[in-house]
């Protein structure tokens, strides 16, 4: 069977949106809004410490502070993490309108 599947273009996370128009980088996202969580593009270690923190695809975080190419502030399941702007270029994130 050839060409038997075809995938739908959507994000990761699962929103119906194309995915040229929904992702975004943390470090571009807006002040002040929800995203979800939709893609880690990093390595072993580095999913592992942001699971530790609760950030994995499919979660809600409300950016405090973000957006200059500085540290991102965000706050997830109630506690508040600084990320740094290397981290926050590499999780994609979606709105949560």
């Amino acid at each position: 069977m050839i060409n038997g599947w075809k995938r739908k273009k959507q994000c990761p996370c699962g929103c119906m949106k194309a995915s040229e128009n929904c992702m975004v980088r943390l470090s571009d996202a807006e002040t002040g809004k929800r995203f979800k969580v939709c893609n880690i593009s990093g390595g072993r270690s580095l999913c592992g410490r942001m699971a530790s923190m609760g950030i994995y695809p499919g979660v809600e975080m409300e950016i405090v502070c973000g957006g200059c190419g500085c540290p991102c502030v965000v706050r997830v399941n109630g506690g508040t993490f600084s990320l740094g702007a290397g981290v926050s270029q590499k999780i994609m994130v979606t709105s949560t309108v």
